[in-house]
């Protein structure tokens, strides 16, 4: 069957924040680019996805529920087990809202529906974002006109929702020294022009918004699924090759971040979720891609977990050390419930690693 594939595929993937995604595909429909179709990951169980079909397609939402079978895409397959088609009210854009088999994590959600994407003809690049955000209403184009000039990874200017006037970043840099992770150009003013030489030194584009091209899915592979969240778009970045970073000054996004998990600099704040994961994936990434220098890393995230103590939180400085034990150990996937982290209980059961398509 011939399918009218749209230039670019929009990859979204939610976990119980329905109003997220909402808010997210209002802005999308505004875009003056218009070639474009939307597909959203629903991680959070059935319940969430009947939720999320309600808030988005009912009626106060931005989609118009539509029948499916008219394209291979519109039916379950893969790890997705429920598929509802939608469009835009007034736009003719599909939006494909899919219920993953179980908790993915960010990118197991992504890969569920790019896996799909990958034997579909048509689509030249895949952007992901995540839900919460909104982009301006020039923000595909630039990106998709940064991409034709032969670079592999886009990025733009992503801000402080609540201050758009500060970028948040315009791209990572990892110190191969003690495995920081710099949100390049952070506070800049928005609208300032980054020098070259610091957007020379970006490694991966914000896993926030990130644009790829169909010639860098097919040469890297999927997103890495193993750290179920954080540091797999810096995975990405490294594994890119040959393909150019691009950064496009004009695109606009503003960034909430952390309303699924709790990802807040204030470690009172700070779920105990995010603190795991920044530790355990650090040491993981580290063990994979910095030699013996991880052995640095580890003794950083050290001073970092004493850091949490020193603030007045003892529970999250244990939590930061069981996870660095844990990226030691190799552990990866889902945290294991027994570590009795904050909303743990969906998260029992292990993610499937060797997934088609994932290169290292």
């Amino acid at each position: 069957m011939t399918v009218d594939r749209a230039k670019l595929a929009v990859l979204i993937v939610s976990y119980r924040n329905p109003s997220d995604v909402a808010h997210c595909l209002k802005s999308l429909a505004r875009s003056r680019w218009k070639d474009f179709e939307v597909f959203v990951c629903e991680n959070g169980g059935r319940a969430a996805f009947a939720r999320l079909r309600d808030v988005v397609a009912g009626p106060d939402g931005a989609l118009q529920q539509i029948a499916g079978d008219a394209d291979p895409l519109d039916n379950p397959s893969g790890r997705l087990v429920e598929v509802v088609k939608c469009r835009f009210y007034g736009e003719g854009n599909v939006v494909r809202l899919g219920l993953a088999i179980d908790n993915l994590g960010y990118g197991g959600g992504i890969n569920a529906w790019l896996e799909q994407l990958l034997d579909a003809p048509g689509w030249k690049a895949v952007l992901v974002l995540n839900p919460d955000t909104e982009i301006d209403e020039d923000c595909l184009s630039e990106l998709m006109v940064k991409s034709a000039e032969g670079c592999g990874m886009v990025g733009g200017t992503l801000v402080f929702a609540d201050a758009p006037d500060k970028v948040i970043n315009y791209g990572l840099r990892w110190s191969r020294l003690t495995g920081r992770v710099v949100a390049v150009g952070r506070n800049s003013p928005a609208g300032s022009v980054p020098s070259d030489e610091l957007l020379a030194s970006i490694d991966a584009v914000s896993g926030a918004c990130v644009l790829v091209t169909r010639a860098f899915v097919e040469d890297v592979g999927l997103m890495a699924e193993d750290y179920f969240l954080y540091i797999e778009d810096l995975d990405w970045g490294c594994r890119r090759g040959q393909h150019r970073i691009g950064f496009a000054a004009k695109a606009v996004i503003r960034h909430i971040g952390g309303t699924a998990i709790g990802s807040a600099v204030d470690p009172a704040k700070r779920s105990h979720l995010s603190v795991y994961l920044s530790a355990r994936n650090g040491i993981l990434y580290a063990r994979r891609f910095a030699g013996w220098r991880w052995g640095c890393h580890f003794a950083v995230g050290l001073l970092f977990a004493l850091r949490y103590l020193l603030k007045g939180s003892p529970r999250a400085a244990q939590v930061a050390l069981t996870g660095l034990l844990d990226g030691v150990r190799g552990k990866t996937g889902r945290p294991d419930v027994a570590l009795g982290l904050q909303n743990s209980d969906s998260w029992s059961l292990p993610v499937p690693t060797a997934r088609r398509g994932i290169k290292t």
